[in-house]
């Protein structure tokens, strides 16, 4: 199994390599800077060792002997570590001179200098001692000089400077990888914290959830996701328990029942005739069945939301008037006029066949709940943003008891027409349905005055000219 290092650990080594990186730029970048410095030093060292002397031939023509004694005095008076170097020259560039560590190389002096051109900068030369020397020559109107200084001590200074950073990056990596591991340990307790509790959630404990710090970052925004996935699961567990408890509820009895009748057929012989009879009944409970069945899949399919793959443009009225058309002879049997006015002109984003579904199960319930001699009126309307279908009847209203139950599945309304007439699930999927869709359903009613659905669907895009 390959070993894997921890965030935290990533993370610190993350900071002591950037810490690293950045030192190491910042240590190249003063070395530079100070062999640059240091360089000018000795430039500016031998110099001021050149004007000196220059004035002094210059004060002193032909007076070579006195160049040389005032040269050696220069040279002395160096720090011997500098190992000055000194060559006087005539005019015509031929030497006359070496004091100090001149008198043990020879170094030419530059053409532009014998021209009666200065020296334009500081040349470095090696002359095989380990470290090159910096050389400057200069002439004045009776003679040359040329000044020679060893750059060992200027190395030294630098390489101290260099050595110092070098050795001071394991100690700074040291400390950085203490505080980064301090402080990426610190950044990363909310995340153990998330973790152990996820650990402790499960189906039977969907109830807790992740704490935030309230700082309102990157990882409270984790947690507020989480917890708004956890809402999302409770849910739909929520949902999955009551629907294995209302499938349980409505198969239990008409199973039980068919139970119970063919224990009855089977105790004692009976003529075939008495067989088809309740070979009959029972067909009727395994269709009555199978519609509850049908009617809790459908429930259960419309909560889980609206197939996208399914999303086409529904013009609304002509979908009105063929609910309508399909419930006309019903409503003629009951003696309930059923009237349609679909003028909305409008359109929405779903599913024809959930629709449908949707409209036909608020007509059915308008016709069933009204008398005869009632009405039932279907309407559609555009509103602002949103398509709003009217489904009212002339039915004996509801009780606030029956309002607040009115969109439960498997719960009926007090002022039901017969005790077995329907499965209390048609006004529940119609709500889903509706929330599938982006839209909602509202219900106004007045006790023995009738009520009155209202469907509120999203308008579609309008579509471009042709």
């Amino acid at each position: 199994m390959r070993r894997t290092f921890s965030i935290g650990a990533k993370w610190t080594l993350r900071y002591v390599a950037v810490m690293l990186i950045t030192t190491s730029i910042f240590a190249y970048f003063v070395y530079e800077r100070a062999e640059d410095r240091i360089r000018k030093d000795a430039g500016l060292l031998a110099e001021l060792q050149l004007a000196q002397l220059i004035a002094y031939v210059d004060a002193h023509p032909d007076a070579v002997e006195e160049w040389r004694v005032f040269a050696e005095r220069q040279a002395q008076g160096a720090d011997p570590e500098l190992r000055v170097g000194i060559q006087l020259f005539e005019p015509d560039g031929r030497p006359v001179a070496a004091v100090g560590a001149a008198g043990l190389m020879t170094i030419p002096l530059p053409p532009q200098v014998v021209l009666g051109k200065t020296d334009p900068e500081i040349r470095e030369v090696d002359v095989g001692w380990g470290y090159p020397y910096f050389v400057l020559a200069g002439r004045g109107v009776h003679g040359a000089v040329q000044v020679m200084i060893y750059s060992r001590p200027f190395a030294r200074t630098a390489g101290g400077i260099r050595d110092s950073f070098l050795s001071a990056l394991p100690v700074l990596a040291l400390i950085t990888a203490g505080f980064g591991y301090l402080l990426s340990r610190g950044s990363l307790r909310p995340i153990a914290t998330i973790t152990r509790t996820a650990r402790r959630i499960s189906t039977r404990q969907l109830d807790e959830t992740i704490p935030t710090t309230g700082s309102g970052d990157e990882l409270d925004e984790l947690a507020h996701t989480l917890n708004d996935m956890l809402t999302r699961i409770r849910e739909g567990v929520d949902r999955v328990r009551q629907f294995s408890v209302d499938a349980a509820h409505q198969l239990r009895t008409p199973l039980t029942a068919m139970h119970n009748q063919l224990d009855v057929t089977l105790a004692k012989e009976r003529t075939p005739a008495e067989h088809r009879l309740v070979l009959a009944d029972l067909l009727l409970q395994v269709d009555r069945l199978s519609e509850t069945v049908n009617a809790m899949l459908r429930l259960a399919q419309s909560e889980g939301g609206l197939d996208t793959s399914h999303s086409v443009r529904v013009d609304v009225d002509p979908l009105l008037e063929d609910v309508v058309d399909f419930f006309q002879a019903l409503a003629d049997e009951r003696g309930v006029e059923l009237t349609v006015e679909a003028e909305s002109k409008g359109a929405v984003r779903g599913d024809a066949t959930w629709l449908h579904q949707l409209f036909a199960n608020l007509i059915h319930n308008a016709i069933q709940y009204t008398p005869e001699g009632g009405r039932v009126d279907v309407s559609a309307r555009p509103s602002s943003e949103e398509l709003v279908v009217r489904v009212r009847d002339t039915g004996p209203g509801m009780t606030e008891s029956d309002r607040e139950i009115v969109f439960a599945r498997l719960q009926r309304g007090s002022a039901a027409p017969a005790a077995g007439e329907g499965l209390g699930v048609g006004l529940a999927l119609a709500r889903e349905i509706a929330r599938a869709h982006g839209g909602t359903i509202e219900v106004e009613s007045v006790l023995g005055a009738g009520s009155t659905f209202v469907v509120l669907l999203p308008l579609a895009d309008p579509l471009p000219p042709e």
